[in-house]
């Protein structure tokens, strides 16, 4: 054992010498960071690693309390900058087959899943470099890997302690006005708020990479508007994640938001036209809750994040819509919507002016626009997914659901009449009541007998019938006609 760890100790001396930092390899706070005693260590699979990136919040991932922290300089494209650095530590464990060779492809393979878990997190708002440093590796007395040592760097342009009071004192104080209003309300609010004044765009498009910087300096880009609109998201409980791309060429991101089971984009900053001085000069609509198809008329969106946008594929409607159903009538005390045998949903659109948004349902799913409405289907006004107001459908004289009559509601009709048959529903009561006098009586069923018979037509065999009058040849003078 003890020669294991003499061995292992030599080892991992030599790691330490090798150039297996991805990137950044000469940043001080790198390297500063790297002789720290590890505040927190976690022992995982290379597979539980990954995991771990994929599924914790930024606040998780950057916690003070699991990470070695250092206000310090770090390489970003070459050119040194002051950043937020903190440095996580993992035991990975099930490296079997790997050799000394292998720890730089390895390192390279942490900081690409890492960079992939935080591409649609708050993270790739205020991340400058992500690093990875292979800083130990134990072997097993027959020369294979027992476990290695990886040490995580991601360097920020905010501290985690400035983000939560930020997020505790003023994003909660926005969320506190926006909560008791509706979704549609809330958005409109906050997109009024963050175009009002107290951000301004950089026409110098400096990147702060901090939602802190943001609110303390009142400027910022894309970057910053699309973080700070994510903490608010958050903090009002709506599912969302970043997403990035190109708008006229140059790099943009933005928004997803998910709203009553509908994903929509949320581009803000796109949403307030700047001056010169980059002051927003109005709060519009343009990209307030749209589908893809509306974003991608102004947005190109970035191959890795094509399908997360879509399942965006509605419009957000704020207003314009019918807050109830029109033509509903009182029938025993229930409301139903009354409609004309054979009439089908694109014509009772029509007729109600409400549009798509009406949608009927015959209980297994939404019919079709050409499809005819039945006595017992449900209509309903819905908007953005939420249905506004709902009433059965009864189509007169239509019996047994299936939006005509015909042959088979008389029998019905017959039925009912000597009592034989019990209708499944109110509805069809509604329904056998043509009249609309109150009562199903004979001449309801008189009225449905008159509409389903067809007259039969008088009866043709097809042969000439001659009625005029017979025509009779003179004889011709001098002459007798033979016997």
């Amino acid at each position: 054992m003890k020669s294991k760890r003499i061995f292992a100790a030599v080892l991992a001396a030599v790691v330490l010498l090798l150039p297996y930092p991805v990137s950044g390899a000469d940043s001080p706070a790198y390297n500063e960071l790297s002789a720290q005693e590890p505040v927190y260590v976690r022992e995982l699979t290379l597979s539980e690693l990954e995991e771990y990136y994929a599924g914790a919040t930024t606040d998780e991932l950057l916690d003070p309390l699991e990470c070695n922290y250092l206000y310090g300089e770090v390489s970003v494209g070459g050119v040194a900058e002051l950043c937020h650095v903190y440095m996580r530590t993992f035991v990975i464990t099930d490296v079997e087959d790997l050799t000394v060779y292998d720890l730089e492809a390895l390192a390279k393979r942490i900081v690409g899943f890492v960079k992939n878990s935080a591409s649609t997190k708050y993270l790739r708002c205020i991340a400058r470099t992500y690093n990875a440093r292979i800083s130990g590796v134990v072997q097993t007395s027959d020369g294979s890997t027992d476990s290695v040592t990886v040490k995580i760097f991601v360097s920020c342009g905010e501290k985690t302690e400035d983000r939560r009071q930020m997020v505790e004192t003023y994003i909660a104080g926005i969320a506190a006005e926006l909560l008791p209003l509706s979704d549609g309300e809330r958005f409109l609010k906050m997109n009024e708020l963050m175009l009002d004044g107290r951000f301004r765009y950089d026409m110098s498009c400096r990147h702060r990479c901090s939602s802190v910087a943001l609110v303390n300096e009142g400027v910022g880009v894309c970057e910053e508007y699309a973080g700070f609109t994510s903490l608010l998201l958050d903090a009002l409980g709506y599912k969302n994640i970043l997403i990035t791309g190109e708008v006229g060429g140059i790099p943009h991101i933005w928004n997803l938001v998910e709203v009553d089971g509908r994903t929509y984009h949320l581009d803000i900053l796109h949403d307030g036209p700047v001056d010169e001085n980059g002051v927003h000069t109005s709060a519009e609509r343009t990209f307030l809750l749209v589908s893809e198809q509306t974003v991608m008329k102004t947005h190109d969106i970035a191959e890795a994040y094509v399908a997360y946008s879509s399942v965006c594929e509605y419009d957000y409607v704020f207003d314009g819509y019918p807050l109830s159903l029109p033509g509903t009538a009182l029938i025993d005390g229930e409301e139903y919507l009354i409609a004309e045998p054979g009439t089908s949903l694109a014509d009772l659109r029509t007729d109600l002016g409400a549009g798509d948004f009406l949608v009927v349902s015959d209980g297994e799913g939404d019919i079709l626009p050409e499809d005819r409405v039945g006595s017992g289907h449900t209509a309903m006004i819905s908007v953005n997914g939420r249905t506004v107001d709902s009433v059965t459908v009864c189509v007169k004289g239509d019996l047994d659901g299936d939006g005509d009559m015909d042959g088979d509601d008389l029998d019905i009709a017959v039925g009912y009449l000597l009592g034989t048959a019990v209708p499944e529903k109110p509805v069809f009561y509604a329904a056998a009541d043509v009249d609309q006098n109150g009562t199903v009586n004979v001449t309801d069923f008189i009225i449905i007998a008159d509409a389903v018979t067809v007259p039969v037509p008088p009866d043709d065999t097809g042969e000439e019938t001659d009625t005029a009058e017979p025509v009779t040849e003179p004889e011709t003078p001098g002459t007798e006609a033979e016997p």
